[in-house]
């Protein structure tokens, strides 16, 4: 029997280390290259980005120049009356 329960002992202790070197190697191999490739990724979608935001800033101030007229337009058909 104590054999048995050395033996479920080292079995335990050799699955640990094997996580612990699965983890150390996910971290050495797999980790860092993907944060690279993501970062690049979204360094690559930056002129993108940038346009899409030039363009929510020209459609907003298109918004504006239009609420205006409409006021405007409004104001002046009150005025008429």
């Amino acid at each position: 029997m104590k054999n048995e329960k050395g033996v479920s002992t080292w079995a335990v202790i050799l699955i640990i280390a094997i996580f612990i070197g699965t983890v150390i190697l996910w971290f050495k191999y797999f980790a860092r290259p993907m944060a690279t490739v993501m970062t690049g990724g979204a360094e690559q979608a930056q002129p993108a980005i940038e346009k899409a935001h030039k363009a929510s800033d020209a459609v907003s101030q298109t918004n504006k120049v239009t609420d205006e007229a409409a006021k405007k337009s409004g104001d002046d058909m009150e005025k008429e009356k």
